[in-house]
């Protein structure tokens, strides 16, 4: 029998909004594979809504990563989502430095915004350091809204045009992405 692939997820628990681990713990679970979280937070509910009640696991993060090493885990997969602080972004780039072999897959979810809006709990610089992680990953998967932030182009609040995406798309490239899948852009007033 062979060993479960394992995913490190490294994103928040959100108790009430379906966003985050609640969301990708199962799917990835029906997919077959091992999902190994490491929190960033838990909060309430998402930074999206007015009022939430969050709390900061940084200084827990390493925690993990410690025991996961010491146990020898090895992933195929380290996906990064909600990130709440500048020195979790450095945990993360140092996690996939420890744990990045030559066949694990890096994906990042720049979980920075939405609908035009930078979420409360970032800032410009929180912006600027999540352009250093994206250098590492395989995978990215902004929305419109963190496509724009990623890529220094503003957001307009219309329809994104193929043409569109695809400059949002290289400018991400060339901060070192291999791949970039911009989300959530609408065609005809659908998303």
């Amino acid at each position: 029998m062979s060993e479960l692939i394992k995913v490190a997820a490294i994103n928040d628990i959100s108790g009430s909004s379906r966003c985050s681990i609640t969301v990708a713990l199962p799917i990835l679970s029906a997919f077959g594979l091992q999902c190994c979280v490491l929190p960033t937070a838990v909060l309430s509910n998402h930074t999206g809504y007015e009022k939430y009640f969050f709390d900061d696991y940084t200084d827990k993060m390493d925690n993990f990563t410690d025991k996961w090493k010491e146990q020898g885990l090895k992933f195929g997969c380290i996906y990064s989502g909600f990130l709440g602080s500048r020195e979790q972004i450095d945990i993360t780039r140092r996690f996939f430095d420890t744990f990045r072999d030559d066949t694990t897959k890096i994906l990042v979810d720049p979980v920075m915004g939405d609908d035009g809006e930078i979420y409360l709990t970032y800032t410009p610089e929180l912006c600027e350091e999540m352009k250093e992680l994206v250098c590492c990953a395989d995978v990215v998967t902004p929305n419109v809204t963190e496509a724009c932030i990623l890529s220094g182009i503003k957001y307009t609040g219309e329809e994104v045009t193929p043409a569109q995406a695809q400059q949002m798309a290289d400018k991400i490239y060339s901060l070192g992405a291999k791949n970039i899948i911009i989300t959530g852009v609408k065609r005809g007033g659908k998303s």
